[in-house]
């Protein structure tokens, strides 16, 4: 493994993947913490903000425009398995 291409990148790209990388760590630290104490409220404005960035970072990557609709296809189908509200929505009970 290198990250030697994502770090010769454009410089959007090392910074939507980092705080991608970062964001999906700290959600599983926060599914393990104890719920309403302080380091959970801080982790979680912590994730908060790398999703913002990965988020914001997203607008200025232009090398892989079709990542984007593949994602929205993607995320779409899945919104559509059954028992799911979508499937309920287009497909009836």
């Amino acid at each position: 493994m290198s990250f030697a291409p994502l770090l010769e990148a454009a410089p959007a790209i090392p910074l939507h993947a980092f705080a991608a990388m970062g964001a999906f760590v700290l959600g599983l630290v926060q599914f393990s913490a104890p719920k309403g104490t302080l380091p959970h409220r801080t982790i979680g404005w912590i994730w908060v903000v790398l999703m913002v960035v990965v988020a914001a970072s997203s607008f200025w990557i232009h090398q892989i425009r079709l990542f984007f609709a593949g994602a929205l296809v993607v995320a779409g189908l899945f919104t559509l398995v059954p028992g799911r509200i979508m499937h309920r929505v287009i497909f009836g009970a």
